[in-house]
């Protein structure tokens, strides 16, 4: 489903690369590699791996996997995204040590199920 998503995010960025040619501005063509090829391995990467052996290590990789899927959505934010890194596993590892157990293991079973 994520690979899906970020398939269209990534052929519609690459359009618009392509559509700005004619009119002389390769900026964004010359981006592609780092700006979306670069986040969609990742993302393929991510999605590749052996399932982990806690609850806490599945929701830190799908909350990579969403943030690398806003990098490829928002591009005049990417940068900024892409600095958010630590602050979404922070959020994670405050989810998991912070909120009270009842409520933690009902959001758990709703998004990883």
């Amino acid at each position: 489903m994520i690979t899906a998503i970020a398939s269209m995010l990534v052929l519609g960025r690459i359009g618009l690369a392509v559509s700005e040619l004619p009119a002389n501005k390769p900026d964004r063509f010359l981006a592609v590699p780092l700006a979306v090829v670069l986040p969609f391995l990742g993302l393929l990467y991510l999605g590749r791996l052996p399932g982990t052996t806690s609850s806490e290590g599945a929701i830190m990789r799908l909350a990579m996997m969403v943030q690398i899927l806003l990098i490829l959505a928002l591009p005049t934010y990417a940068l900024h995204l892409a600095l958010g890194f630590p602050v979404a596993l922070l959020a994670v590892e405050l989810f998991e040590t912070r909120v009270p157990r009842v409520l933690r293991d009902d959001i758990k079973h709703r998004v990883l199920m």
